[in-house]
């Protein structure tokens, strides 16, 4: 009697412990392997940044006035990388005389925080010392290499009041050359006569 109650607690204990290595063994298997989630980003984060309301910004090439930049709205980070926000945009480009040589109005525009290229966009309209005026809704201004570059159309009129289209454009900074690069057109009043006369103007185009 007594063999038969010890026989079926070794049998109990084993059981027991039967049970308890399978239950680690699920445990491990279950949760130990399992790989650990990334923690999730929050939604809306930003870098911080500087907000500037009717800004004037005056930049020089060693003592001499190079351009200034006029806005109602500048958005700028306060990182190295990233884009500065201008809306409007009002540049004027000074010759080495710190002479005005070139308007630039557009609705919007962006820059690094190095400001060497300005990428403008809206309703962009150049006017030139020279009375050149350019309407586009969008360009580039290049700063170090003195170039205006566009991808859309163009539409420049001349003080004689020749009127050229054309998609693409490569140009001076002052227009006293440029290019376009496809799809032109134009209208030149008494052409004529201009042509006979060997008008000089032609030969900017």
């Amino acid at each position: 009697m007594e063999n038969t109650a010890l026989k079926r607690y070794h049998l109990a204990n084993r059981a027991s412990r039967v049970l308890l290595q399978c239950l680690v063994a699920a445990i491990v298997l279950g949760f130990g392997c399992k790989s650990r989630e990334a923690l999730p980003v929050l939604e809306g984060t930003a870098s911080p940044f500087q907000e500037f309301g009717t800004a004037k910004l005056q930049f020089y090439e060693g003592q001499y006035k190079r351009w200034v930049l006029e806005s109602d709205y500048i958005k700028r980070p306060m990182v190295d990388s990233g884009e500065v926000l201008v809306s409007p945009v009002k540049i004027i480009i000074y010759d080495t005389l710190e002479n005005a040589e070139t308007y630039i109005l557009a609705d919007s525009g962006s820059t690094d925080n190095s400001m060497d290229l300005f990428n403008l966009w809206g309703r962009v309209y150049i006017q030139t010392r020279d009375s050149i005026v350019v309407k586009t809704e969008r360009l580039w201004w290049i700063k170090d290499s003195r170039k205006i570059e566009s991808d859309t159309y163009v539409q420049i009129e001349t003080p004689r009041g020749d009127i050229l289209r054309g998609r693409g454009l490569d140009a001076a900074e002052d227009f006293t050359r440029f290019t376009f690069r496809a799809d032109v057109t134009g209208k030149f009043p008494d052409f004529r006569r201009r042509i006979e006369q060997q008008d000089e103007e032609f030969g900017i185009f």
